[in-house]
């Protein structure tokens, strides 16, 4: 987001987008990647054992594991379909995210990326692009994950004379099943942009200033790597390899240093739902979806 974004006047997209791709592009992530996007979302700080799987490759015998939600890192670094890349950027809003992995994330690795305009929604003045995403094994071209991504395009609105409506949701009428509760850091922004999104509002004071926030906001997927740690915890017992996949819509910016409380809602399914609430009781990540590879029950 920048300045720019925030005057009207912005020309409507086409559906002629539709279909806009990358093509297949080569990505390659190491074990210190993967590391460091543990570190990023706030994996090892309280100093537990839980978690060290997530941040070391060498401690008491345990192997390097890939948090689930790394692979969106990759994809947000990557590039963007032509016809998303030709727009001013400053329109975007992150709006939501989801990723499916048939099986669990590898902590290293190659593969080929397709990343490709499949959806187009007009509400009206704006607009909501879905971006969808395979990242397929270099060699053996299996799938190792797929990605969705909603991007809200500020004035994008008007190509559709009969506009959609957004899927129903809702919670279930009890208190949830699992709180995990997290602080995080006051650098944690600084931190986790070094997987990837440098962009200035998360670690330019002036920047984010002109753009109304008292100081730069945290990542939203950086937000959403800590609602999986939590889903981990609380929805997968413990395992990473049981959460195959996540859905949430970003609500409202997070302050780096803010407390998280991601509350999550189970049904003896292999899916879960789930929102993260903020310090002042307002929802910031919501709609969330968890895929399991194996039911728990509340």
């Amino acid at each position: 987001m920048h300045e720019e974004g925030k005057r009207g006047g912005a020309q409507p997209l086409s559906l002629d987008m539709l279909g806009s791709s990358t093509g297949s592009r080569a990505v390659a992530w190491s074990e210190r990647d993967t590391m460091l996007y543990a570190l990023g979302v706030g994996a090892g700080r309280d100093g537990s054992e839980a978690e060290l799987g997530f941040v070391t490759e060498n401690s008491g015998g345990c192997g390097l594991q890939a948090i689930p939600s790394f692979v969106t890192a990759l994809v947000v670094a990557a590039e963007r379909p032509p016809a998303m890349a030709a727009l001013d950027a400053g329109r975007f809003l992150h709006a939501g995210q989801a990723f499916e992995l048939p099986e669990p994330f590898p902590a290293s690795g190659r593969g080929l990326l397709t990343n490709a305009i499949t959806g187009l929604r007009d509400t009206g003045a704006d607009a909501i692009v879905t971006n969808s995403a395979t990242l397929r094994h270099d060699q053996d071209g299996r799938v190792l994950a797929r990605l969705r991504s909603s991007i809200f395009v500020r004035g994008g609105g008007g190509f559709d004379k009969s506009p959609s409506e957004g899927v129903p949701w809702s919670l279930p009428a009890r208190d949830p099943d699992r709180e995990i509760v997290v602080e995080t850091r006051p650098d944690q922004a600084l931190l986790y942009r070094l997987s990837g999104d440098r962009h200035r509002l998360h670690s330019d004071p002036a920047f984010a200033r002109k753009l109304g926030f008292e100081r730069p906001i945290l990542h939203g997927l950086c937000t959403y790597g800590i609602a999986c740690r939590a889903l981990v915890r609380a929805a997968a017992d413990g395992m990473p390899s049981r959460l195959r996949g996540m859905d949430a819509r970003f609500r409202r910016p997070v302050m780096p240093g803010d407390t998280l409380a991601t509350q999550v809602w189970l049904d003896g399914t292999t899916a879960a739902l789930f929102r993260v609430v903020g310090a002042q009781g307002q929802v910031v990540l919501d709609r969330g979806t968890a895929l399991l590879a194996a039911e728990l029950r509340p």
